[in-house]
């Protein structure tokens, strides 16, 4: 099931590449084969799985007798590097259109909670960077075990 939310947020993110507002980010995954570009050119944007919780919650005969589904509870890390000179203030606005993309583009309504963290400097990249933190539940069924 896991392969599965890694789908998902998969999925998610290539929506929210489709907004205008934010087309021109390139969006790389969390501790990339390879360095960071340096200097950094665009407004790069790491997508990191901070991590998933499961607990097993029975369905009913609502879905159908025999089946169960887990609520999958996922933690979603988006750090958002600015391009070499520019201001802060503009990192604060590129992050807030990213905040409203993703929240436009689940349309599975999985967002529980979303926030911005502060502006903060990143030595090894040599420049500015801002989180996205969002916590996203899915509700996945599998057939269960007959007793």
């Amino acid at each position: 099931m896991t392969s599965l939310i890694d789908n998902n947020i998969d999925e998610l993110i290539r929506r929210v590449r489709l907004r205008t507002a934010v087309s021109d980010m390139v969006f790389i995954t969390a501790y990339p084969p390879r360095e960071l570009p340096n200097p950094i050119a665009k407004y790069t944007v790491a997508v990191e799985n901070k991590g998933v919780r499961q607990s097993e919650v029975f369905i009913g005969d609502d879905v159908g007798s025999g089946v169960k589904g887990c609520l999958y509870e996922i933690g979603l890390n988006l750090r958002t590097y600015a391009p070499r000179h520019t201001s802060a203030s503009a990192l604060l606005r590129m992050t807030s259109q990213l905040f409203d993309a993703l929240q436009a583009c689940d349309t599975e309504d999985a967002l529980t909670q979303i926030s911005l963290g502060a502006v903060d400097y990143d030595s090894t990249a040599r420049t500015y960077y801002r989180d996205l933190h969002a916590e996203l539940g899915w509700l996945l069924c599998e057939e269960g075990r007959d007793e």
